[in-house]
């Protein structure tokens, strides 16, 4: 089997939120389970930097506003990317730039997006109309909106030429963000005037690259099954739910993993100590480290939490910036690792010159946010909706009990603790709330007081109830075989 995978972004190169983990992830355990799998990434300098023996595999000529669009291939050393093939979009007009993958450095999006993530997937298909390096893939993965014309193009060159065999699997990481674009840019794509339509890219008149990669798809995945489900009500569709429920039939979720050899407290050389699940004094260590580091007060019984997140309307900023001064009042320790707009990074600098002995702020760091999940005793992600969620599988795996709404991924991977049925029998992972209020989620934080204070014996069985829960990548990647070999069983 031949599988082209489709990014904009990978970690640790380029990566702006879940799709970069996923992107540097997937692919590797997919290849390991016998799979021929490559990469096809713009060639970005943050990435094009990293890699080696770079080559001109062909010219594909003048398009979307380049002189010439060129594919190269490269490979990587001393980094578990080095087992797959990369190729890398060149076009410097469109990807020679600074700033992130979609927007400057100031965090104004690229006016051109549109052209940008339409000429990667025009490349992309190229696999499957022109056989580009000898490689025709059996099935096209794309990902979200940057991506989400790939479909689209490889049912024109079908259109075209119905001797292409190639499918196309897309994967929806956030529906929230859509790509979307007025029609007066329409021509810009070079694509057949009759894709647009209400059954095409249209929407409310205007060109919807992500509702492109649902119409036109043969199968599509969500990141976890509850937000499959999820995105086809009006509550979580994000205006798509109609054109979602079109698609059900070829519509499935498959969890997202984490990386098992990045995220381990036994190895981990980023945590003051490590620890395991029969070795559990090292957690208290790190705790103690992690007051100290954050100039917080060191105590070992007082409820440590963080949060791990973009400050952002979705991931639920409201409800944290609503909450700390209950917590503070609760003696209650938090950090916030994150990056959000200069109002709410305003607002939480004036809380920690507040409460200096109990709250701290900081931006996101990939290597200090280990030290975080490792000595802290809650992670908080009170989302609005949470299409899958790594933070959470991060914190199990360290023995840190996650509390988070009961949405999306989250609700498919955190038992709530509760003494009807999942403490007596042993399965509880964390703490879960379900309507998104403050009371609701305040509630929640006294459960959480109530087992931490009166029984550490409970608590400290939770912990290790967490950390052998598997979220590693083997069980997604199974699962996305198993699709392509039913898509490719379908065309024969």
């Amino acid at each position: 089997m031949k599988v082209l995978f489709v990014s904009s972004e990978i970690f640790p190169f380029n990566k702006t939120g879940g799709l970069g983990d996923v992107a540097a992830c997937l692919p590797i355990a997919i290849k390991k389970a016998g799979v021929d799998i490559r990469m096809l990434v713009p060639a970005f300098p943050a990435i094009l930097s990293h890699f080696t023996n770079i080559e001109k595999v062909c010219d594909l000529g003048a398009a979307f506003r380049c002189k010439n669009i060129s594919l190269l291939k490269g490979t990587i050393k001393n980094n578990p990317l080095s087992s797959l093939k990369f190729y890398f979009v060149d076009a410097p007009e469109l990807f020679l730039r600074a700033g992130n993958p979609y927007s400057d450095a100031a965090g104004n999006a690229w006016g051109d997006n549109h052209i940008r993530y339409a000429a990667l997937s025009w490349v992309a298909a190229s696999f499957a109309d022109a056989g580009l390096d000898d490689f025709t893939p059996d099935v096209i993965h794309a990902n979200d909106w940057m991506t989400g014309l790939t479909p689209v193009y490889l049912e024109a060159f079908k259109r075209r030429n119905p001797s292409i065999k190639t499918s196309s699997v897309f994967t929806i990481h956030n529906l929230a963000f859509q790509g979307v674009y007025p029609y007066s840019v329409y021509d810009d794509l070079c694509l057949p005037n009759y894709m647009f339509n209400e059954n095409g890219l249209e929407f409310h008149r205007q060109i919807n690259y992500l509702k492109g990669g649902v119409m036109f798809a043969d199968k599509i995945t969500a990141v976890s099954p509850t937000y499959s489900r999820e995105i086809q009500t009006a509550e979580f569709g994000c205006g798509m739910q109609n054109d979602i429920i079109k698609r059900a039939g070829a519509l499935t979720g498959i969890l997202n993993g984490i990386d098992y050899s990045l995220w381990n407290p036994e190895t981990d050389k980023l945590i003051a100590k490590n620890y395991s699940r029969t070795k559990f004094e090292g957690k208290r260590v790190n705790k103690a480290q992690l007051q100290k580091d954050y100039g917080l007060a060191v105590n070992p019984n007082v409820l440590l939490m963080c949060y791990l997140s973009r400050l952002t309307h979705q991931k639920g900023v409201d409800l944290i910036l609503d909450a700390i001064p209950i917590l503070m009042m609760n003696n209650i320790q938090l950090i916030v690792m994150g990056d959000g707009a200069d109002n709410e990074n305003n607002r939480f600098r004036h809380i920690a010159k507040q409460y200096p002995s109990q709250f701290s702020f900081s931006s996101y760091d990939d290597d200090k946010s280990h030290m975080l999940v490792a000595g802290s005793d809650v992670l908080v992600n009170p989302a609005r909706f949470e299409p899958c969620g790594l933070t959470q599988m991060f914190a199990m795996r360290y023995g840190t009990l996650p509390y988070a709404r009961k949405t999306g991924g989250l609700a498919d991977t955190i038992i709530d603790a509760n003494y009807q049925n999942t403490i007596v029998n042993s399965t509880a992972t964390g703490f879960l709330f379900e309507n998104y209020m403050l009371q609701d989620f305040l509630y929640g934080i006294t459960r959480i007081i109530n087992v931490y204070k009166t029984d550490k014996v409970l608590w400290n069985k939770l912990c290790r109830q967490a950390m052998v829960q598997d979220f590693s990548w083997n069980s997604a990647a199974s699962d996305y075989i198993d699709l392509y070999n039913t898509q490719m069983n379908l065309l024969g």
